[in-house]
């Protein structure tokens, strides 16, 4: 009998745990990815570069991971890069803010890059802000920092290109904090 009651835990106990939940949290708002159209692509690092020089600072959003980041800029080649940037017209970010397309001079996403000699070369464009008639262009949007600590950041983007197609991101987490001593 001490042997069917053991049994039987050990039943309830799997049955406990293979019925908890399953989600991955697929779906959750904390996810850290750009979706263009139907398209996903997941981001692993940010990168905040305050303004040096001039009054921009540089937001950027990247498929790999802080240690791959640091190499690129270091000058290790680092392939198959996804690279969203944006240089936003202040001199550094602030939380709880929401910057509009006239606040940001440049914009865009690659993806399938490649870093080269800590340059950002080669890929494939999804979406850019600029002049022109490509349906690639974005005609509207904007970038909202969330949160930003010396720990975190947390911001959120929706755009729309020329196409009519829509575009957005968010990212939770840690970030790169760079300094340039000059540009």
């Amino acid at each position: 009998m001490k042997h069917i009651k053991r049994f039987a835990f050990a039943i309830l106990v799997i049955l406990s745990v293979s019925c908890s939940s399953d989600d991955d949290n697929s779906g959750t708002n904390n996810e850290n990815n750009i979706t263009v159209g139907a398209s996903v692509y997941e981001m692993k690092t940010a990168i905040v570069e305050p303004a040096s020089i001039g009054q921009y600072v540089y937001l950027s959003v990247s498929n790999k991971s802080e240690a791959e980041i640091t190499a690129a800029i270091n000058g290790t080649t680092i392939n198959n890069v996804d690279l969203f940037s944006a240089r936003i017209n202040a001199l550094d970010l602030t939380p709880n803010r929401t910057y509009n397309l006239s606040e940001i001079s440049s914009l865009e996403f690659v993806v399938d890059g490649d870093f080269i000699g800590a340059d950002f070369e080669n890929g494939v464009s999804q979406f850019y802000l600029g002049d022109g008639t490509s349906d690639l262009r974005v005609v509207d949007g904007s970038i909202t920092v969330i949160d930003y600590t010396v720990e975190a950041i947390s911001l959120s983007f929706s755009f729309t290109r020329a196409d009519g197609k829509e575009i957005t991101g968010t990212y939770e987490g840690t970030y790169l904090y760079l300094t340039s001593s000059a540009e």
